[in-house]
């Protein structure tokens, strides 16, 4: 059991827009919840994710699981999320540190992003220095985090065992010492 006061995570997918803008003001109003992201994304979705305590989040989730219905195409509550991952899902960055390693973490779906960027940051001290979800990358969701290349090398690895469906991880790259010439767009 999880204690209700920790940080919380939850996510529903819909093939229908009309029913997902209904689904997300149910959701808003069952609870107290922070509205991480709520539009539309590629090809045709749309997508809502939440964060706030254990308690509020589930409450919320579970009345959009129900509104959403048959519309519904994934869904995520993820209790006891690390705040480093809540944080990035609310769009906080970092820069790249000098002589740290960059990892990446490409998956085919923002809930498998979410649930394996959450296992990196629980299995070592590592820093997310970005994360993007759905949006202008055909609904793939992709992560960057920096650190010792030791600590990042367990955390990818932990990363990319907390993944239940293999078939949605479409990259792991660990970088030792990326030259800054080329960050790739990362700040």
């Amino acid at each position: 059991m999880h204690d209700p006061n920790q940080p919380a995570i939850a996510l529903l997918e819909l093939d229908s827009i009309a029913r997902a803008l209904r689904v997300g003001d149910a959701m808003v109003k069952r609870a107290t919840i922070a509205v991480a992201h709520a539009g539309p994304v590629s090809p045709g979705k749309y997508l809502i994710l939440v964060t706030g305590t254990v308690a509020e989040v589930e409450e919320s989730w579970l009345a959009g699981r129900a509104d959403g219905g048959d519309r519904l195409i994934d869904s995520l509550f993820l209790p006891g999320a690390h705040t480093a991952v809540v944080a990035a899902i609310h769009g906080a960055t970092h820069a790249l540190g000098d002589d740290l390693a960059l990892g990446v973490i490409e998956t085919k779906t923002v809930s498998a992003a979410i649930v394996a960027c959450d296992a990196a940051c629980k299995t070592a001290d590592i820093l997310v220095l970005e994360m993007r979800l759905a949006q202008g990358i055909g609904g793939k969701g992709v992560f960057t985090l920096s650190g010792e290349q030791w600590a990042l090398e367990a955390a990818m690895e932990a990363a990319e065992s907390a993944i239940e469906d293999r078939r949605a991880l479409v990259g792991r790259e660990l970088i030792p010492r990326p030259d800054p010439m080329f960050r790739g767009g990362l700040r």
